[in-house]
């Protein structure tokens, strides 16, 4: 950390396409009340949009906070990882936030609360808060059960972020985000993805307190395009973050981790290749050992339908390939 500028907070902000929603996001930002000096790194990544105009904008009116940063060419479509090649490097902070260019902090004590827990109690990693999820056409909700401030089991994050805190609220110890480790690089060339890595490592690395607490907001599905075109080709991108998810874990198995641990993630790559089978219709591995407890624990439709697509292969074929999950 550069000590001469004092910076407790470096905020990571990726933006694409977002003119619709970034200038919430960054007043989200510039709202928040601290007695600490913080920066906001963003990072426009070739929008077609006014994204970078507005970006501009914001940075020439709050230079001591917005530090900009302009791709030329795409760098998700290239594989590149905006977070090491672009605000690693960058960071100055003490603790480091995340929040993407379409989701936003409502909550202007959000910061100040965060850092007043990380400071009080030196053996915590991160401390998390709750969210609501905003959808596109269905009433907010809150992301996760308000069962008052707790910390965060290993057990809870290895089911996946889904199930334990959204990125928007993450707020960590530089050390624990800065220089990831194998299984986190695992995660983004296979998968696309790091948040699921980065949520197991902090969990790894100390304890991970949540506050129950709804200071940001979550846009689920605000950017369709990052998602491909055609069911067929969201398929392959679903296969891709699915096997991206094993071969995190199993590159996770490498580590130094408990009995208790091990069992988990153990558990939890039986589920994942379970998921890959039934979409990539394998239909009669579901049914044999080690996924057949699996696969009766499930619901009884999909029980039946695995047994009709046994029943009749020759359709199931032909079905796959007409909905384009097969060439």
């Amino acid at each position: 950390m550069d000590k001469e500028n004092n910076c407790r907070v470096s905020v990571l902000c990726a933006t694409f396409n977002h003119e619709d929603y970034l200038r919430t996001t960054l007043d989200g930002f510039l709202s928040q009340k601290t007695d600490f000096p913080f920066e906001v790194l963003v990072c426009d990544d070739a929008s077609t949009d006014s994204t970078a105009d507005i970006l501009r904008e914001y940075a020439e009116k709050y230079p001591d906070i917005i530090r900009p940063f302009y791709q030329k060419e795409n760098l998700y479509s290239r594989r590149i990882n905006v977070y090491d090649t672009v605000f690693f490097p960058a960071v100055r902070g003490e603790y480091i936030a995340i929040c993407e260019g379409d989701d936003y902090w409502n909550d202007p004590e959000k910061l100040q609360r965060q850092v007043d827990w990380l400071d009080a109690h030196p053996d915590y990693s991160a401390c998390v808060h709750n969210s609501i999820g905003r959808f596109a056409d269905q009433p907010d909700r809150v992301l996760f059960a308000q069962d008052g401030d707790r910390d965060i089991p290993f057990s809870q994050v290895i089911n996946g972020m889904s199930f334990a805190y959204h990125t928007s609220s993450i707020l960590a110890r530089r050390e624990f985000i800065l220089d990831p480790p194998d299984y986190r690089r695992v995660a983004y060339e296979q998968g696309y993805f790091t948040d699921y890595a980065i949520g197991v490592r902090l969990c790894l690395e100390g304890k991970v307190r949540f506050l129950d607490r709804c200071m940001s907001v979550y846009r689920i599905g605000s950017n369709p395009s990052a998602w491909s075109k055609g069911v067929g080709q969201e398929y392959k991108k679903l296969i891709r973050f699915v096997s991206g998810e094993i071969a995190m874990l199993k590159t996770l198995k490498g580590h130094e981790l408990t009995p208790e641990q091990t069992a988990e993630v153990d558990r939890v790559i039986l589920e994942r290749e379970y998921e890959l089978l039934y979409l990539q219709g394998r239909v009669d591995e579901m049914v044999k050992p080690p996924y057949d407890k699996i696969h009766r624990s499930m619901g009884r439709g999909r029980i039946l339908t695995t047994d009709l697509k046994r029943m009749f292969p020759r359709l199931h074929r032909l079905y796959r390939k007409k909905c384009g999950y097969e060439d």
